[in-house]
Parts: structure tokens; sequence; C-alpha cells
């Protein structure tokens, strides 16, 4: 009944907050975009935040946006879908003046407890979904439920594809996520909340919890997110953080084999030849030159695919290299997507929420849909307001003491 208790005092200290984090593994079911989950969640962070408006960032995107399509209907002999090519456009703006805003709820009542036990229980969903799988029993979701329900790569998908041709399935597990890459994002969120809400044993258990989650959905790259957002966090504690920090580096990589769907997966990550890291990492990189030196203001994201396919760039029907969503807006805008990526990272505010938002927004490629907006934004309120109340705890304690009272001066007679 105590433990009730605390959970009712929680969620009426901060109902949003709490709420959302408890439709975090629904964050992506829906019957479409419009009519989802992730945008519920959109919609509430925009309820709960004092939007600043950004002239010179509002500016660039309108710019670079525009660049982007004149330069396609001159010069390029496909047709992006301009529906698609201004909804971005709108998000990228929308995005920039939530996370410069200010949060209308109260970030100091938020309870890190709720965001540890989450990493937790989709840890423990992970693993045993990778025990499952060995035995040959599904545990994935129906891609019935999820928004992108024809996307070939949902896990749900090849288990159904499995059984239709009578063969085992070997899947990473992905929690109630469609992939194990988005796990690892959703696991980079709460494990970026509880380090600004969370203390002591409590903040290290919630990191190896994300760590752990990240090694059992075997995402080499949500590990290292991890990783990474840990130890800048402890940067100033780096005496005492680098033990730990080469004891994650370890965890990650040797936890990988043990919990591996593929045999030899970390062999094939380390040599440059796992297929999720190319398509993140080194396919993107080959590709962009291409776009700088040839199309200089992008090309619009509707029609990349298409675009690469007739060049010979890319294979048609298999996965295409744009899983980097940070890199895709350099692709979307070219040129001035750089400065568009430069002015979103200074909107955080402060040197580890840009890196968290380069390292989300790196996780998979769709970096301007709602579900990011909301997480971008939420993780980052969350973080500033941790940081803006130990200033302001700081600067009380540096305060000097004055007398209370005031001191008569004697008089002369």
């Amino acid at each position: 009944m105590t433990l009730v208790r605390r959970a009712l005092d929680d969620i009426r200290a901060n109902p949003f907050a709490h709420g959302a984090i408890l439709l975090l593994p629904l964050i992506q079911y829906g019957a479409n975009l419009f009519a989802s989950v992730e945008m519920l969640l959109c919609l509430a962070i925009i309820y709960y935040t004092r939007v600043r408006i950004l002239p010179l960032a509002t500016a660039v995107c309108v710019i670079a946006v525009s660049m982007s399509l004149l330069w396609a209907a001159l010069f390029l002999p496909e047709v992006p879908i301009l529906s698609r090519e201004l909804r971005l456009g709108v998000d990228l703006v929308l995005m920039f003046w939530l996370i410069a805003g200010s949060p209308r709820h109260d970030v100091t009542r938020v309870n890190g407890n709720w965001a540890l036990l989450m990493l937790c229980g989709l840890f423990l969903f992970a693993a045993v979904q990778n025990v499952a799988g060995r035995k040959g029993i599904s545990l994935y979701m129906p891609k019935g439920l999820y928004v992108n329900k024809d996307d070939g790569m949902l896990a749900g998908a090849w288990v159904e594809h499995a059984h239709e041709h009578g063969y085992d399935f070997s899947i990473r597990p992905t929690a109630f996520y469609s992939e194990p890459s988005y796990l690892g994002g959703v696991s980079l969120l709460l494990n970026f909340i509880c380090l600004y809400t969370l203390e002591g044993r409590r903040r290290m258990v919630a990191s190896l919890a994300a760590i752990a989650t990240c090694a059992a959905a075997q995402t080499f790259y949500g590990a290292l997110a991890n990783v990474a957002v840990t130890v800048a966090f402890h940067h100033r504690r780096i005496d005492k953080m680098l033990i730990i920090s080469v004891a994650m580096v370890a965890l990650s990589l040797f936890a990988l084999p043990l919990f591996a769907a593929e045999p030899g997966r970390l062999e094939n990550i380390l040599a440059g030849r796992d297929v999720s890291t190319g398509l993140r990492v080194t396919q993107p990189f080959e590709l962009l030159g291409y776009v700088l030196a040839h199309d200089p203001f992008g090309i619009p994201q509707s029609l990349a695919k298409e675009f690469f396919e007739q060049r010979g760039l890319i294979v048609r029907f298999e996965d295409v290299p744009f899983h980097n969503g940070a890199l895709n807006l350099i692709f979307s805008y070219g040129w001035p997507g750089f400065v568009v990526v430069g002015l979103l990272l200074a909107a955080t505010g402060s040197p580890i929420c840009a890196l968290f938002l380069l390292l989300l927004m790196c996780q998979n490629g769709a970096s301007l849909d709602y579900d990011k907006i909301f997480m971008l934004t939420f993780g980052i309120h969350i973080a500033r307001g941790a940081m803006q109340r130990q200033k302001e705890i700081a600067a009380a304690m540096c305060m000097p003491r004055f007398r209370s009272e005031e001191v008569e001066e004697p008089v002369t007679v």
C-alpha cells in the first residue's frame, strides 16, 4: 500500500512526466502516424512546453527546405512528395522551438525511480525474448500493432515469414519495439533521465541496466551511446569513473556474444562487415560525399531512395543506408544541413544535452518524426531543469550571509 500511495503522489505531482514514462513501451503503436501513441505524446509535450521562437534557426530551416525543393524541381528528374517534405520542414522548426523552450510541468517533481523500473523491465523482457527465441518461441509484438506495419524489417514480420516457410528464426530481442536499435534509443532516453534524477547506486544501476538491455538486444550502437552519455555526465569525476567506464565498455563488448542471436556478430562489427553498422556509419559517409559534390542543396527524403537507385549507388530491394538521422538532415539539405545541425545542437543549451540529441538522432533515420520530437524535448528539459536547480543551490551556498537585524549607530550628543 505504501508503494501504491507513493506512486499516486508522484502522478499527482507531475502527471505528464510519469504518464509519459509509462507510455514509452507503446510509443510505436497506432493505426497510422496521426492516430498513434507517438502523436499523443508529441501533442502532450507541445502543450506542456512554453515554446521559444528562434528567428535565426527558423529562417535557416525555411531557406534549407526551400532550396532543397527548388534544386530538385530545377535539376532532378525525380519528383519529391511535396506534402511530406513540407511536414518534415514544419517538424524541424517545431523541434527547434520546443527544445529551446521551457517546460510547463514541474521537472523538479520527476521521480527517476520510474525510469529506473522501466529500464529494468525492458531488460528482463529482452532477456526473456532471447531465451525464448533460442527455444523457438516467438514473444515478439504482432506487426499489426505498429504504425509502420508494412515495414519488412519488423521483428514480428520476420517471425511470421519464418513460420510460413518452415524454418527457424534467429532474431535479436526488441522488447516492445520494432527493432533492436529502437530499444537502444529508448534505453538511452531513460538512462539520460536517470542520470539527472537519481543519485548514488541507483544512478549507476540505471546506467548498467541500459547497457545490459542493449547487450541483450545486441545493439552495439545503443550500448556505445549509453556508455558515451554516462561518461560525459561523470566527466568531472573522471578519477572515480575511469574504472567504471572501462568496466561498462567491457560489459558492452563481452556481453554481446553471450546474448548474440547471430554467432560471430561482434567479429563482423570489429572487422567492418556488419550490415547494421555499415548502414549507420560507413555507407552514409560514402554517399554523403557524392551528394555534397553534385547536389549542394541536398536530396529531398521522399525521393532519396529512387535517386540513388537510378544512379547505381544503392541496390534495389536491399536495405538502404539512411538509418542515421543526423546524416539524413545533411542528405536532405546539403551544405545548409550542416548549419541546421549546428544550430540544433546549440539550441540544447549544454554540451551533454547536445551529445544526447546527436546520439538519439543517429539511432535511426526518422529524426524528424513525432516520437523523436517528444523524446528529445522530454529528456533535454528534464536535464536542463536539474542543471539549473544545481546552479541555484550552488549560488545559494556561495552567497555571503548578512545580519538580519540592522545595528543602530551610537548617537553622539
